[in-house]
């Protein structure tokens, strides 16, 4: 999330609209359909705490998870971006061709200060645990996990993305979902540049599992890579964990591993999974 200044604002989802949330987009323990196979918090931590430093070690590290979790083979591709490292790009299939497309996406790169663990490691650590939670299920959408390079320096790699998909590849997007800046504190949604529909069904996924449904506005803190998504009127929603006290560690010698709380961490993993598993199904 680049350019950090000291304004933010949080939403607490009134319980109104949660409960017309859920009405709306039932979400139950016997609904088969969402379904995840949840890896163990060991798993994740671990994945969280390998960070590297230099940006081809963590790309290196994350096509190394990804060929763990399963992705491999012509599922596990690059991305060239201009004057800079490629994104890694990890497909899952669908079952349905007309359902469309999820992506799903968190970037590697950092800033010079911190070690970049929380500003985005915490983020694009994830996908391959998302990946590996979401695969074994048969899911109606594709669903496409993207770790972004150069997001830092202008949001590079999500524009290169975006700007190679056709108009007709445009349209079955049905959504981006953006990880950043995770496990500072419980999860949070980025409330007012969100998507109502993805926004609807992110609070009653939440308030169904038992994780309060909050969203923190960053409208003034800088951007992040569901920009160029937005700008191509795609719907999307970002999880982030940046809250007014948590501010401060972005681009500082702060953003370390050890500022990552790893029970918010591992929550987010699992309100991710559900939230995914729940779009697939509902779109």
């Amino acid at each position: 999330m680049g350019c950090p200044l000291l304004q933010s604002r949080l939403v607490r989802f009134p319980a109104r609209f949660l409960l017309l949330a859920a009405a709306a987009l039932p979400l139950t323990p016997q609904n088969a359909k969402v379904q995840f196979h949840p890896l163990p918090a060991e798993v994740i931590q671990q994945r969280l705490a390998a960070v590297p430093y230099q940006e081809g070690e963590r790309r290196a590290l994350l096509e190394s998870m990804f060929h763990e979790a399963g992705c491999d083979g012509d599922a596990l591709t690059t991305l060239k971006v201009p004057h800079a490292s490629p994104d890694l790009i990890c497909t899952l299939p669908g079952t349905e061709p007309d359902a469309g497309a999820i992506v799903v996406g968190g970037h590697y790169d950092h800033a010079s200060v911190g070690r970049g663990a929380v500003d985005d490691w915490s983020g694009a650590a994830l996908l391959p645990s998302l990946y590996q939670s979401l695969k074994a299920d048969g899911r109606r959408h594709r669903i496409v996990f993207i770790a972004f390079s150069a997001e830092e320096t202008g949001l590079n790699g999500s524009a290169a993305y975006v700007r190679k998909l056709t108009k007709e590849e445009r349209a079955e997007v049905r959504a981006m979902i953006n990880l950043e800046c995770l496990g500072l504190a419980p999860p949070r949604v980025w409330a007012s540049r969100a998507d109502k529909r993805l926004l609807s069904a992110y609070a009653a996924v939440a308030h169904a599992i038992g994780i309060d449904a909050a969203g923190m506005n960053v409208d003034q803190v800088g951007d992040d890579d569901s920009r160029p998504f937005l700008n191509a009127k795609i719907p999307v929603l970002t999880i982030h964990s940046v809250t007014q006290e948590t501010l401060r560690i972005l681009h500082s010698p702060g953003d370390q591993v050890a500022a990552i709380h790893p029970e918010d961490y591992f929550t987010t993993y699992k309100l991710a999974a559900t939230y995914l598993a729940y779009l697939d199904d509902a779109l």
